[in-house]
């Protein structure tokens, strides 16, 4: 017997027993509501199985009446019992209407909540009966067992909704925005498409389905798909060989969701510990959750080669890193960039614990499509130290950075610090001005840490020919470099004060960036 006999055959035995019970006259209402209740039902996008139930409660308290009746049960008990029914189904009915108005996906969004109101509802119904119950010989079935075959039902019956759903890429558009007004719901049925996903192979109908459904909530949300330890389904790397790479990791090309052009950074280290492994893990999350216009944001992360190695998805930034973007647009406004690099160490600075960025350098800031400096790798240095158990300052992925780090880093134990990022940045920002590495006279790493350990900073550019761009300086300056632009006298002066040799004379990041704009409102008002 199917679903719907099951039902049609529950509706006729209560309106039979209703038509002879008239010592319970509140009976024949409660009928007119089950059969509101069933004409609405199917309207609901979820739960058949656990809605289907709902029917079914009547005809149990109906018999439940009659035998109350054949004992001789005073009819004002039964009344008030039968009452609490009513008003119990009349709830039910108006829950029911709500859910019809959804579309599919804030149906399969709120399943849990639908779940949950059914299920507090059948409590009250169970108590209604059991209010009644006089008599083991009345042979009542389970209804915990009607629920758990229901909920079995409804999941599978979720399950095939989804992909019907995913199947019609314009429908789930529609329903996008309705569903946008709580990201919490949004985030769970995000979670359930990426799940899924790893339940089919790579290249079929259904995987392609839920690839684009996921890249298209994330397009219209901002959201990244929940999981950030990846599998494999979410990312694929498309290049054979590397396109770029660094010290500590090389860059592939990938495709994310099947379109999404992104960077696949594959790291140089080795298998590390399981304890190492859990310690970077919870690196991880903290990259997923950064958001912030001057942040490159992280998709995730998975192991290859049997663990020995991970790699990281983030986005493709077509311009490339700041240094190479300077060399192809000289005139770019450079106090600008600089001020939104200090933007993005304020957010990471100013999360709950701070977060250091750690290895900060003009190759580790991206350009975004519209020009804007965006942070990538923040946290790598530390992440590094977590797998492998070394001192970044002591591994080989420091050799590429000496030339930024603080010289508190280049002594035993140095740990890294807010203020040991406020000399890289100092650092940074005198590299984009330039066009020059700090210390560009030096070409030996080892030389250039004992130039730090005397306390020596950095030469100031010479004059000559500028390529100043017509935002890049302030009121009244002289100075100039022939390979860059000219750094205003006040700007030289905060570089100077960020690499002071002690970090506690160092200024914040707050303060730092309060004088940049002081810089900047002075340069817009001479424009």
């Amino acid at each position: 017997m199917n679903k719907l006999e099951q039902i049609l055959r529950g509706f006729v035995s209560f309106t039979e027993l209703a038509a002879t019970s008239g010592f319970l006259p509140a009976l024949p209402a409660a009928c007119g509501v089950l059969e509101q209740i069933w004409g609405t039902a199917d309207q609901v996008k979820v739960n058949n199985g656990m809605r289907a139930a709902f029917p079914d409660v009547g005809p149990r308290t109906l018999m439940l009446t009659k035998g109350y009746n054949a004992a001789g049960i005073e009819q004002s008990a039964l009344n008030e019992t039968v009452e609490i029914f009513i008003t119990t189904i009349k709830g039910i009915h108006s829950s029911m209407n709500k859910w019809a108005e959804w579309g599919s996906l804030k149906s399969f969004a709120k399943n849990d909540e639908i779940t949950v109101e059914i299920e507090r509802s059948m409590n009250q119904l169970d108590a209604c009966c059991q209010n009644l119950q006089i008599a083991t010989q009345l042979q009542l079935y389970s209804l915990n067992t009607q629920m758990d075959a229901a909920r079995e039902s409804d999941q599978l019956e979720m399950k095939k909704m989804m992909l019907t759903m995913l199947e019609n890429q314009e429908e789930l558009r529609e329903d996008m925005g309705l569903l946008l007004v709580n990201m919490e719901k949004f985030t769970d049925v995000m979670k359930t498409f990426q799940l899924e996903l790893r339940a089919h192979p790579a290249g079929s109908l259904t995987h392609d389905n839920i690839s684009r459904g996921l890249l298209g909530m994330q397009q219209a949300s901002g959201q990244l798909p929940p999981i950030a330890f990846l599998e494999g389904h979410e990312c694929k790397i498309v290049s054979q060989a590397p396109i770029a790479g660094s010290t500590v990791y090389d860059v592939y090309e990938g495709l994310w969701l099947g379109e999404e052009k992104v960077a696949v950074k594959i790291l140089r280290s080795s298998k590390a510990s399981e304890g190492n492994v859990r310690r970077f893990h919870r690196q991880v999350n903290i990259w997923h959750r950064m958001k912030s216009k001057y942040i490159l944001r992280f998709y995730g992360v998975a192991s290859i080669a049997g663990g020995s190695s991970f790699y990281l998805v983030s986005p493709w930034c077509e311009n490339g890193d700041a240094p190479k973007y300077l060399k192809k647009n000289p005139s770019a406004d450079r106090l600008k960039l600089i001020l939104e690099i200090a933007f993005g160490l304020r957010y990471l600075h100013s999360q709950n614990p701070p977060i250091v960025h750690g290895s900060l350098q003009g190759s580790n800031v991206l350009i975004g499509d519209g020009g804007g400096a965006l942070l990538a790798d923040f946290g790598l240095a530390k992440a590094l130290e977590d797998l492998t158990a070394v001192p970044f300052t002591q591994s080989t992925g420091a050799n590429g950075c000496y030339r930024w780090m603080a010289p508190e880093l280049h002594e035993d134990g140095g740990q890294m610090t807010l203020k040991s990022d406020i000399y890289s940045w100092a650092m940074t920002a005198l590299e984009l001005y330039s066009d020059k590495v700090p210390y560009s006279r030096i070409k030996m790493p080892g030389s250039v840490v004992m130039e730090v350990a005397r306390g020596r900073i950095p030469e100031r550019p010479r004059p000559g020919t500028s390529r100043m761009s017509s935002s890049g300086s302030v009121p009244g300056n002289t100075a100039g470099t022939r390979d860059g632009i000219d750094i205003p006298d006040g700007l030289w002066e905060l570089f100077v004060r960020c690499w002071d040799k002690d970090p506690a004379n160092r200024p914040t990041i707050q303060e730092t960036i309060q004088e940049l704009e002081d810089m900047r409102r002075y340069t817009l008002m001479e424009i």
